[in-house]
């Protein structure tokens, strides 16, 4: 089906970069600045909460409630305007082979370098080269692109949270463990405890793969959101009153802001000295090389239109918090992983107007 922002959009190049900055740009910008200010004038504030500090408490809270009931709310009602045929159940495959292509293409770059890294650096590299923010940013920019809109939202869910979501909190925890299991060995271990040691790794890294794959499963099985998906396809048989309607509207496009507000207030609170040199290689893998190489296959095999655009913006989301979240609690590179972030936004922001110039074919 051609959508009406993509019959607008036939014009010209020009007038399809002025839509989307005036479109996606303008009210993403607007919220992330909203929540750069007000985590700024929280800290001045210097007001603290239970010994913690209102800055760094705030967006948690807001960040559970969005997981627990804005984001599902608003799933639930872009899903059941969205439309749906079984091609979308390709989506988690695709996200999970630009998974596999990231690993693989961050580890060539490893393995490329002449200078030596850390096992933890090894580790946030990975991660920053295969996460991406496929919720906070992705939603948003799949629902405001001229381009889509909520009627090809189905796929971009499917993606995030059969294929990031689990990617991040499930392979990510056994890349993060598996770095610190022989960071803490390489450092305790004697020569004359080789074989002990390899021994011990090795029951480690079963250990490790075991509980990576039950908390992947865990992270799908509890994660509201995925339910969401369900119960929104469920609504498309009801019909609501037009009061209601407008509930869940505003419901859904207030939540999808508040993420954007959460996003700001946590850009403003990564205050490290920038090392952009090492970052720009898993920004490079992640922005460009993965989103590259997955379109010319998905055009290859037969893919075109709307679906293939959702799968290649988001495989082009910029590196996702979890990799923060991953490096501050296994204790990785933290200074790669905000370089690499503060980058990707800036970057993704140039390539959003080329992605969807290159793949809007219908």
């Amino acid at each position: 089906m051609r959508s009406k922002g993509a019959q607008s959009l036939s014009a010209s190049p020009m007038q399809s970069i002025v839509q989307i900055a005036t479109a996606v740009y303008l009210p993403i910008i607007a919220a992330t600045l909203v929540g750069v200010l007000l985590s700024l004038g929280l800290t001045r504030s210097g007001r603290m909460v239970h010994s913690q500090p209102i800055q760094q408490l705030l967006p948690d809270v807001l960040s559970r409630f969005l997981y627990l009931v804005g984001i599902p709310i608003g799933v639930a009602n872009f899903i059941r305007k969205a439309e749906f045929n079984p091609s979308v159940w390709i989506s988690p495959i695709i996200a999970w082979a630009a998974v596999l292509l990231a690993i693989f293409l961050s580890w060539q770059f490893l393995k490329s370098s002449s200078k030596p890294r850390s096992k933890n650096t090894k580790a946030s590299f990975v991660h920053l080269s295969y996460i991406g923010s496929t919720a906070y940013l992705g939603f948003p920019v799949i629902l405001l692109l001229p381009q889509l809109g909520p009627q090809f939202f189905s796929s971009a869910v499917l993606y995030d949270v059969l294929g990031t979501t689990v990617a991040g909190y499930g392979l990510g925890v056994l890349i993060a463990g598996q770095a610190s299991i022989n960071s803490r060995d390489g450092i305790s271990t004697s020569s004359s405890d080789a074989s002990e040691a390899g021994l011990s790794i090795s029951s480690s890294s079963r250990a490790g793969m075991v509980s990576s794959l039950l908390n992947a499963l865990t992270e799908v099985t509890r994660n509201p959101t995925f339910y969401a998906f369900f119960v929104g396809l469920y609504l498309k048989t009801l019909n609501f009153p037009e009061w209601l309607v407008l509930v869940l509207g505003a419901i859904g496009w207030s939540s999808i802001m508040v993420a954007l507000i959460v996003m700001g207030m946590r850009i403003q609170q990564l205050s490290t000295k920038l090392n952009l040199k090492l970052a720009i290689q898993p920004v490079l893998i992640k922005l460009i090389l993965v989103p590259l190489v997955l379109a010319v296959t998905l055009t290859g095999l037969g893919f075109d239109g709307p679906l293939r655009l959702v799968m290649i913006l988001q495989s082009a989301m910029p590196c996702g918090f979890t990799s923060l979240v991953l490096a501050e609690n296994y204790g990785l590179d933290v200074q790669l992983t905000v370089a690499s972030i503060l980058l990707s936004c800036i970057a993704f922001a140039f390539l959003l107007p080329i992605w969807a110039a290159l793949f809007t074919t219908w």
